[in-house]
């Protein structure tokens, strides 16, 4: 079994902690957990809502960890590509790419089985449930490998449009800053003193307007919510990004969701070695915001 200690002074239900020191887990799983007794607190069983005290020690074993089966649903797609090799989407908002606890269905992999005719295809990256734009899929292993050693030996080139907060002065930016995972909140990456992985973000300004930026940004490394966690750190977040402080109300609009769109990304063909260029078109709410950012992007 694994083990923990709580090291905070306030007191949290151990359903609601273990959800976020295991952000993969849902509270229902860790429920589930404590009531089969593989979640232990001090060495005894709990209920799901006994309120942790400073210094509990927790062991917790999660190999009991239940299988998804995938099916295929009838899901719109926004294909901006597709061969023998690939399918490359325009992933829209609120929709998780691969199944979780939490999102056993709905999710863009089952939407693609439909399309595929039952065929599973390969996931070589990922994209947050509401950032919007490019994302590939693979349709048979060579392509998987060729792909995924790109996305490695970071030979991929992706380039991300976002809003965020406030107005930033300089007309490029580079940010080379570590990511860790956040040891109050496990869902959040943050820069801190026990980061370790290395995170390089590049932005050039397009425009600003309202006390909002729009920044062109190319990451030229790939960790989890490497913008999000690095606009924070400049004192910009995303517009809309609730879980890293970005406004979620500005000039009389209402954001549901972060302002970060996956606009263009550029790979060699894993069949053909041919250098693919694809563009996903900027989503409806982030153009309400720029009216000019179709010639921006140009």
């Amino acid at each position: 079994m694994e083990e923990i200690i709580y090291n905070e002074d306030k007191h949290e239900r151990i359903d609601c902690f273990m959800n976020k020191y295991c952000s993969d887990y849902s509270r229902t799983y860790f429920q589930k957990l404590i009531k089969d007794c593989n979640l232990l607190v001090n060495d005894k069983t709990v209920s799901a809502n006994y309120k942790l005290k400073k210094f509990d020690k927790i062991k917790y074993n999660l190999q009991n960890k239940p299988s998804f089966s995938m099916k295929p649903e009838k899901i719109a797609l926004n294909i901006i590509y597709e061969d023998e090799d690939i399918i490359v989407i325009n992933k829209q908002a609120d929709i998780v790419v691969h199944q979780s606890f939490g999102h056993e269905t709905g999710t863009l992999l089952n939407a693609l089985m439909y399309h595929l005719k039952n065929n599973t295809p390969f996931m070589v990256h990922r994209l947050d449930k509401d950032t919007t734009g490019a994302i590939i899929f693979a349709k048979n292993q060579k392509a998987k490998v060729s792909l995924s050693k790109q996305f490695q030996k970071r030979t991929v080139r992706k380039t991300y449009i976002t809003a965020v907060c406030g107005t930033i002065r300089e007309e490029r930016g580079r940010i080379e800053a570590p990511l860790g995972r956040s040891q109050k909140n496990r869902k959040i990456i943050e820069v801190g003193p026990l980061a370790k992985k290395q995170a390089i973000t590049e932005f050039k300004v397009l425009a600003r307007t309202g006390g909002i930026t729009l920044l062109s940004v190319r990451i030229i490394t790939g960790r989890t919510h490497q913008i999000r966690s690095h606009m924070k750190y400049i004192g910009h977040p995303v517009l809309g990004d609730a879980a890293y402080g970005g406004s979620q109300s500005l000039n009389g609009i209402t954001f549901n969701r972060q302002m970060l769109h996956s606009y263009k990304i550029q790979f060699s063909h894993p069949s053909t070695g041919k250098t693919m260029n694809l563009i996903a078109e900027i989503p409806d709410d982030m153009k309400k915001l720029f009216s000019s950012v179709s010639k921006l992007l140009d």
